[in-house]
């Protein structure tokens, strides 16, 4: 069992880890100096998300995904919807170690080879899902107050560097791209795993709090950071870098002897994704071993494992196929796997209980 301290801290990760190195640029691409505006309007429509999912699991109390679907929609019908969902979260693994190999190879080791990468970083993934949700949730709560200060220390010594005509005219976007941009943003914090670890935590009266508190907290994180890429490196820097924060920390320089900051936000950006990829790998293992009716979801993480780093190779071929996915795939089936299809199940779950 873990806390709901744990719980809190692992959704405050879950929420800003692979965002703030990737949102700020597509964001800048599409609204330009108004990037930090469209962050807010997806944090909003994140947190109606999160508002259904605490609505599912209070008529579901101490139920992961897969058990409410089977409760919600029956055994056949759940199976079909749960296979969804573990495919989505597989699917999610696959990007995020992807996500390790195309930073790691483009800023850090250029020589490596990314199947390297992947394999290294997906071995220790394997390692901290088959140890169980108390650890890595122990490990994020060790993590989580480095994590903090090197993001504070990396956001205090950027703000010299902070121009307030960068991000003049507000408002110059059209409600439609503001709205639209927020709504993909929406789409990438993936909040759905987390509902499979509702049976580990303790004070479950507390979960919603927790989720809400967590998410808040991240969404902050994010909110800054991408202001402050538009506020130090000008809207089209920002859009024309895939990893605008990596060099948001590379301006850092005191008296050019206090340099390579970078190196820190490099630290947060693996710890941080790190925990996210281990709680996706974690929810589609536990998800496929209760869909099976296994007593263990560890004999399938080695198989799982090897899975992910062959699709990671495969997922998207370059990163101009990546700029395309995100806004004409992964959106519409985002939007349908976190807000229209939890919607549904919700409203099926109110319908029942007034039929009853």
């Amino acid at each position: 069992m873990i806390s709901i301290r744990q719980f809190t801290i692992l959704t405050t990760i879950f929420t800003f880890a692979t965002s703030i190195l990737v949102i700020p640029s597509p964001l800048a691409q599409v609204v330009g100096q108004d990037a930090w505006i469209a962050a807010i309007v997806g944090i909003a429509f994140n947190l109606l998300y999160i508002m259904i999912y605490i609505g599912l699991l209070k008529r579901n109390p101490r139920q992961s995904l897969i058990q409410m679907i089977d409760s919600i929609v029956g055994k056949w019908l759940g199976k079909v919807i749960s296979l969804s969902y573990i495919f989505l979260f597989f699917s999610l693994t696959v990007y995020f170690i992807r996500y390790i190999g195309s930073f790691v190879s483009a800023t850090i080791l250029p020589e490596t080879p990314t199947d390297v990468i992947y394999v290294s970083f997906t071995l220790v993934v394997i390692v901290a899902v088959r140890l169980g949700v108390e650890t890595f949730a122990r490990a994020a709560e060790l993590f989580f107050p480095f994590i903090v200060v090197f993001l504070a220390i990396t956001m205090l010594l950027l703000l010299p560097e902070i121009k307030l005509d960068r991000i003049e005219p507000m408002l110059e976007s059209d409600i439609l791209p503001l709205v639209s941009a927020g709504i993909q943003i929406s789409t990438l914090q993936e909040h759905m795993c987390l509902l499979m670890l509702l049976a580990f935590i303790q004070q479950p009266k507390r979960i919603p709090q927790s989720i809400l508190t967590g998410t808040v907290i991240g969404s902050v994180l994010l909110i800054g950071l991408t202001a402050l890429c538009i506020l130090v490196l000008g809207n089209d820097y920002t859009a024309r870098n895939l990893f605008p924060s990596y060099v948001l920390a590379k301006k850092i320089s005191i008296a050019d002897f206090f340099e390579r900051i970078e190196v820190l936000l490099t630290l947060v950006w693996f710890l941080a994704v790190f925990i996210k990829t281990t709680v996706s790998f974690y929810s589609t293992a536990y998800g496929m071993s209760q869909m099976l009716g296994m007593k263990s979801w560890k004999p399938i993480t080695l198989p799982i494992g090897l899975l992910v780093v062959v699709f990671a190779k495969e997922v998207y071929a370059n990163v101009t196929a990546y700029l395309v996915f995100i806004p004409k795939v992964w959106f519409s089936y985002g939007l349908f796997a976190f807000l229209v299809l939890p919607l549904l199940l919700l409203l099926l779950s109110l319908f029942r209980t007034r039929q009853a």
